[in-house]
């Protein structure tokens, strides 16, 4: 009989004469692209903290990096490309976050909203236009919890509507599904190089997500080292560490197949971790919450024309991948012109300097209802320039930051610049307004419940309240 490490691999192997049949006979009928054209690995942690890698952030921000979890390997990617200290998920929790990622559109849009649902039936998808630029595509783990399953037919491969439960694995070899995972990429990049393709893939883990699952050895490992004093859990430490070894070995078989010099490799978290686990400081609060401890996140890029061991300080968030996997793949013409984020080439080809261009100067987040998560409320909040406005629904406060000199959200100016609050509250409202987001009634609030039932807020808007 097969161990569950071999039935991985024996699954696998069958995976790759599969994937490889497929993307052969893509090739033969003319889907195929110039292998010259660069291979996007986009790897997207689940819960993972701004500061919970042992590579720093900001080499000078003290707190930026862990003082306990060591990635060795996804520091690896740091060190060859380029850190973005201030980096935003599109929302603190996980469905939205994952649907405003897959759509390069706010929350606002195709989330919170009564039309939600006819935008992204209307709205072309990473994956979509991935694929239809030439690419073998595929998306293992974590699917977005709410998001159309009709969005996975623009992946050659996937392991379908995948929530957090697919991640909670019996098998002790293969915690939070790392290695399965892992197991199915590299499967698909062999055979991708093999049928001559350049590959897009989305590597969705489910670590570390609560629920905390690692090997028996690496728990064994992490309970004999001294924790820090801001990070102390020895089974989140012994999780990172075995969704770090996960990556290795995808960094590693890029290099196998010779394509590491023509493969971007973007890693990223879908908010910040949840304070029950974990702590985000110096950032304020965590998960479920527009506080900085929820929503920035490490992003790290690696690849071809990217400077080593660089940073950039431009603001950067998770509707950017859109646009800038477009201008990477060479189609850039057949991205909608609507995308609310903006394409990152020129700061990574030009060392990081400069400021991300999109359609709109400031920056909104829309987080709509409370999520059951501590101090979750329903919220937006907007960035322009150094300063960040918060809205509360619930009461109607508006507190402002000066978020460049105070990182960690101590000092609310709204009583000493009344004008900026305004000025800002205007645009916040304006912008809501033009996208036809759903603003929250404090009347009909429910705090953990789906927007649907208990906030006013519309078939549209989904079911997000509870465990993402």
């Amino acid at each position: 009989m097969l161990s569950a490490q071999q039935n991985v691999k024996s699954s696998s192997s069958v995976t790759r004469i599969l994937v490889a049949a497929t993307l052969l006979a893509a090739s033969q009928f003319g889907l195929g692209q110039d292998s010259s054209a660069p291979n996007i690995i986009l790897i997207v942690a689940d819960d993972q903290g701004w500061n919970h890698l042992s590579v720093p952030m900001d080499d000078e921000l003290p707190g930026s990096g862990s003082d306990y979890f060591r990635t060795p390997n996804i520091d690896r990617i740091a060190a060859a490309g380029m850190r973005f200290p201030n980096a935003y998920a599109a929302a603190p929790m996980c469905g939205p976050s994952r649907i405003a990622l897959h759509y390069g559109k706010g929350t606002a849009q195709v989330v919170y909203s009564e039309a939600a649902e006819d935008v992204r039936a209307e709205s072309m998808t990473i994956g979509e236009m991935m694929q239809s630029a030439g690419y073998a595509t595929a998306h293992f783990g974590k699917w977005s919890p709410g998001a159309p399953e009709s969005g996975l037919q623009f992946y050659d491969e996937s392991d379908g509507a995948a929530g957090n439960a697919d991640g909670n694995v019996d098998d002790p070899t293969n915690p939070k599904d790392i290695f399965g995972i892992t197991e199915r990429t590299v499967a698909f990049m062999e055979a991708s190089v093999d049928a001559g393709r350049p590959f897009y893939m989305q590597l969705s883990h489910y670590a570390p997500h609560v629920g905390f699952q690692a090997l028996e050895e690496s728990v064994e490992k992490w309970q004999g080292i001294e924790p820090g004093e801001i990070h102390t859990d020895p089974v989140y430490a012994a999780m990172t560490e075995d969704l770090d070894t996960g990556i290795g070995r995808v960094l590693d078989k890029l290099q196998d197949l010779g394509v590491e010099n023509n493969t971007y490799v973007i890693y990223t978290s879908d908010h910040g971790q949840t304070i029950n686990r974990s702590t985000n400081q110096p950032l304020r609060l965590g998960k479920g919450t527009l506080w900085e401890g929820g929503m920035r996140v490490p992003f790290i890029v690696s690849g071809p024309g990217i400077a080593a061991g660089t940073i950039s300080y431009a603001r950067v968030v998770s509707m950017d991948f859109f646009p800038t996997f477009a201008e990477l793949a060479g189609a850039a013409d057949t991205a909608p012109d609507d995308l609310e984020g903006g394409n990152l080439v020129p700061l990574l080809h030009g060392g990081g300097d400069g400021e991300v261009r999109r359609a709109r100067e400031e920056l909104v987040f829309h987080f709509a209802q409370p999520s059951g998560q501590p101090q979750s409320r329903p919220s937006s909040s907007i960035y322009l320039k150094n300063y960040k406005l918060l809205k509360f629904y619930d009461t109607g406060d508006l507190q402002l930051f000066d978020i460049a000199a105070d990182l960690p959200e101590r000092q609310d100016l709204a009583g000493r610049m009344p004008e900026r609050v305004e000025a800002l509250h205007q645009r916040l409202m304006s912008y809501l307004d033009a996208v036809g987001a759903t603003i929250p009634d404090p009347s009909t609030m429910t705090p953990g419940t789906a927007p649907g039932a208990g906030m006013g807020m519309g078939a549209g808007a989904m079911g997000m309240g509870g465990e993402q």
